[in-house]
């Protein structure tokens, strides 16, 4: 059963650390596009991306559209957002690395509590021993 426990912990571990890894990126590379105007290009693009007429009756056009809008009215928030880009990434990321050191502890914990629980429980005694009393 501890065996059990602790995969289970490292499995989520890994997959927390793989997610705060991702997270990282992702926030460094959004600052960056930010910064450099890169991601009002790639807006433009999804913007003005337009489905071929043989897949339109496959897709919801509404939404789309709706994504789209939603696409537009982001580009405009991030150019007013952009000059102080920059400076954002000195504060993000160590955040994300925070907020996963936290998660981890938070896990770890659990773990060890289970862990204790785990061993106060009574053994079953299946043997010999417990049938000669």
């Amino acid at each position: 059963m501890k065996t059990l426990l602790w995969s289970l912990t490292g499995v989520f571990a890994l997959v927390w650390s793989g997610l705060a890894w991702a997270a990282a990126g992702l926030v460094r590379w959004t600052v960056e596009a930010l910064s450099t105007g890169r991601a009002t290009e790639l807006g433009k693009a999804a913007v003005e991306f337009k489905f071929p007429a043989w897949a339109e009756p496959f897709l919801d056009t509404g939404l789309l559209e709706m994504l789209q809008s939603f696409v537009r009215w982001l580009m405009e928030m991030a150019g007013t957002g952009a000059p102080m880009a920059g400076t954002a990434i000195g504060w993000l990321v160590p955040v994300v690395w925070v907020t996963w050191a936290f998660g981890l502890t938070v896990l770890i914990v659990i773990a060890l509590l289970l862990n204790h629980l785990i061993k106060s429980l009574p053994r079953t005694g299946g043997g010999t021993a417990a049938a000669t009393r």
